[in-house]
Formats: structure tokens, C-alpha cells, sequence
């Protein structure tokens, strides 16, 4: 008997010392990392779980949820979204309107959820209904196809579209359409294109499936007959003032439709010429209004006809080149009392730019500044500055020396 006591009394002793040991544990756990109590900052997506077959959600169910949540401090620093999964359960529900709690769960036993926010989720499960509509072609900017081209009825594939989803939302479906832009089309236009669909008043339903996503259209667009399309080529006669050149031409349109017999239509080139603009000594841009230089029994129709014909720009631009120029050294903002002696006394400065320029640039046009402001007496390493005439488009390319020695006394 007396073992026997003497094993329970140090039995509870023993125990006694473990529950302090544990207290005194929790107690230096708490001081050092005392437990969170907070909004987790990251929303947690809502998973839907277990939907009835042929049934589906047709409302907009909130896809996110906010917890609160209790953490030792440590454990806080290393929680993650992948640590906690938010779900609503369907399993067992019928068609209908439902609330469905919110189910957070969480891989880290130390973390305690407290509160979601929403808690609760509304759902309405509906019956999956399936039935084909037809698909409506709807054409725009039909207006907008070039003279003496025309174009066939559209042509749909598939003919019908198969929607699923909501049974009431299905059967609001009055047809699926596909819009397609003729907007300037000169050939078959082919697109595929992701149906509407639309109700009896035209308003379009969402939420549903479709299949197949895309149907192929194809409207033929073809040229009538004696009618064609042709480019349009400037031509011009003499040539610039010596010194220039012309850097570009633009027409406008530069496309244009004739309208003739058809074997005169289609023995014509692929281009027409404008009549020819005189650019004959030329120093600044050629802008002018010229006609087409047209065969024949062939007229212009639409833009580029009448009187206005075809609007031409021709760019003139002087021919650039280069030029070393001997400039003598200036020595400026030199204090009182003080001499300055360069070396060297001048630079090579190279220069670039319109060619006429050039030409008639004089040595002492250019000139060549050694700025001393601030200097004292000894020898110093001075950058040049160059000055250039105003207006004639010069540029410096390069100074030789780009640095100068003086020597101040």
C-alpha cells in the first residue's frame, strides 16, 4: 500500500511539474509573440463544390470572401492565401433559391478563423436546358463599298448555333448574330465571328455557352462589269534649282475608279499618270490639283474625278553636303590686366547641311569663341564654342582640336 501511495504522490508531482513547465511555456510564447487578432489582407477566391447534375448557378454568386482571423505573431508573418480554402458546398440541393454558408478552412492548426465575411452566399440552381437557334448575319457600312463593286448575300457556317446554360435564360434566346464590317471591302471579305445573343426586342443575354464559339462568314465582293480600280502615278517635268532635290511624292487618292468600255477597262495598265507637274527650278514644295491623263472613252468616278482631279504634293529639299572651314580662334571674357596666348591660334571646323548653303558660306561667316570668363594666370585646356549664321540649316559635326591650351599671364 505504501508503494502504491508513494507512485501516485510522485505520479502528481510529476504531472504538476509538467502543467507549470506548459504554463510557463505559453507564458514566454505570449510575451514574445502575443497572438493577432486581424482582417487577413488578401481576399480568398470562392470555390463552388458539388453542383446537382443538369443543374447550374445562374446568379452572380460573389467569388470572394474576408476573413478574421486569430495567429501568433511569428505565424502571422508566414501565412499565405494557399494556406486557407473558401468553398460553398451545393451537394443535395434541388432548383431553386438557396442560401449556402461560406466554408473557410485552414492547413495551419496554430490559426484560428474567426469570422467570413460574407458568411453567407445566395444561390439560384436552375435546370441546364440545350436547343439550337439560328445564326442572323447583320451587314454594316454597306454604303461604304467602292463604285462599280457589289456584293452577294452572306453565307453562314453553320447555319444554327447550339446554346446552353439557365433554362430561362434559354429560352429568352430568339436568334444568335454575327456582325461583319463592308467598310471600303474590294474582295470577299471571310471572318470568323463570335455570335450575340439576342432576345425578342434585341437586348443581349449573358451567361450563356455557345457552340460552336465562332461561325465562319464569307460575303463575295466582286467588280461590276466595266468598272475598275487602278493606282494613280505623279509625273513631273524639269528639275529643281541646282542644289536641290525632290525627296518625295504623294498622291491623293491613290486609288481611283475608271468606268469604260470593258475591253477598253481591261486592257489598261494597272496605273494611270497624272498630267505632268512643272517643277522646273524649284526650291520649296509643288503643291497642285492636276487631272488624270486618261484614255479614251474612260472616265474617273468618285474621288479624284472632275475638276478637283488628283491632288499632288511633291517635297523639294536642298541636297545636304559637308565643309571643313579654318576658323581663327576668338578670345573672349578675358579679365583685366591679363593676356592670353591660344594654341593653336584656329580650328577645322566641320559642318554639315543644305549644299546652297554651303556654297555660298564665307570663312568669316563662322566664328569660333574661346570663352575665359573666370580664368587666372596659368595654362588652362578650353573647350571652343562655335557661332553659325541663324536660318540656314548648318550644323557642327565636329571641332579639330576640340580642346585649345591657353596660357594666361
Amino acid at each position: 500500500m505504501r508503494l502504491w501511495q508513494g507512485f501516485v504522490s510522485n505520479l502528481s508531482s510529476a504531472l504538476l511539474a509538467l502543467f507549470l513547465a506548459v504554463v510557463v511555456w505559453v507564458v514566454a510564447v505570449y510575451e514574445t509573440a502575443p497572438p493577432r487578432t486581424d482582417l487577413f489582407p488578401s481576399p480568398l477566391s470562392i470555390s463552388v463544390l458539388n453542383v446537382g447534375d443538369n443543374l447550374t448557378v445562374s446568379n452572380n454568386v460573389p467569388r470572394e470572401t474576408r476573413i478574421t482571423i486569430r495567429a501568433l505573431g511569428d505565424t502571422w508573418d508566414e501565412l499565405r492565401i494557399s494556406d486557407f480554402e473558401a468553398t460553398i458546398d451545393l451537394a443535395g440541393l434541388q432548383a431553386g433559391e438557396h442560401e449556402v454558408p461560406v466554408e473557410v478552412t485552414t492547413s495551419q492548426e496554430e490559426v484560428s478563423v474567426l469570422e467570413v465575411d460574407p458568411a453567407s452566399v445566395t444561390v439560384d440552381l436552375q435546370e441546364v436546358a440545350e436547343r439550337k437557334v439560328r445564326v442572323r448575319v447583320k451587314l454594316l457600312d454597306e454604303d461604304s463599298i467602292p463604285l462599280g463593286y457589289t456584293f452577294r448575300l452572306p453565307v453562314v457556317t453553320p447555319e444554327q448555333a447550339t446554346v446552353r446554360g439557365p433554362k430561362d435564360s434559354v429560352e429568352m434566346v430568339a436568334e444568335a448574330v454575327v456582325e461583319v464590317s463592308l467598310r471600303n471591302a474590294r474582295d470577299t471579305v471571310s471572318q470568323q465571328v463570335a455570335p450575340d445573343l439576342l432576345d425578342e426586342g434585341g437586348n443581349r443575354i449573358q451567361g450563356l455557352t455557345v457552340s460552336p464559339p465562332t461561325v465562319a462568314i464569307r460575303v463575295v465582293v466582286e467588280r461590276q462589269v466595266g468598272y475598275r480600280d487602278v493606282t494613280v502615278r505623279a509625273t513631273t517635268e524639269g528639275s529643281p534649282a541646282a542644289g536641290y532635290w525632290i525627296s518625295n511624292i504623294t498622291v491623293e487618292p491613290v486609288l481611283v475608279t475608271v468606268y469604260g468600255q470593258q475591253s477598253v477597262i481591261e486592257s489598261l495598265p494597272a496605273f494611270l499618270d497624272t498630267e505632268a507637274i512643272d517643277v522646273q527650278g524649284a526650291t520649296n514644295d509643288v503643291i497642285k490639283r492636276v487631272p488624270l491623263a486618261l484614255p479614251e472613252g474612260v472616265l474617273v468616278l468618285g474621288e479624284g474625278s472632275g475638276e478637283e482631279g488628283i491632288l499632288v504634293q511633291i517635297s523639294i529639299q536642298p541636297l545636304l553636303g559637308g565643309q571643313t572651314i579654318r576658323s581663327e580662334l576668338e578670345l573672349r571674357q578675358l579679365s583685366f590686366g591679363l593676356t592670353a596666348t591660344a594654341s593653336p591660334t584656329a580650328v577645322d571646323v566641320i559642318l554639315s547641311g543644305p549644299l546652297p548653303a554651303l556654297q555660298e558660306l564665307q570663312p568669316s561667316d563662322v566664328r569660333t569663341v574661346l570663352n575665359l570668363f573666370g580664368l587666372t594666370r596659368g595654362t588652362h585646356k578650353v573647350t571652343p564654342e562655335v557661332v553659325l549664321p541663324e536660318g540656314l540649316g548648318l550644323e557642327v559635326k565636329s571641332i579639330v582640336p576640340d580642346i585649345v591650351e591657353v596660357t594666361i599671364q
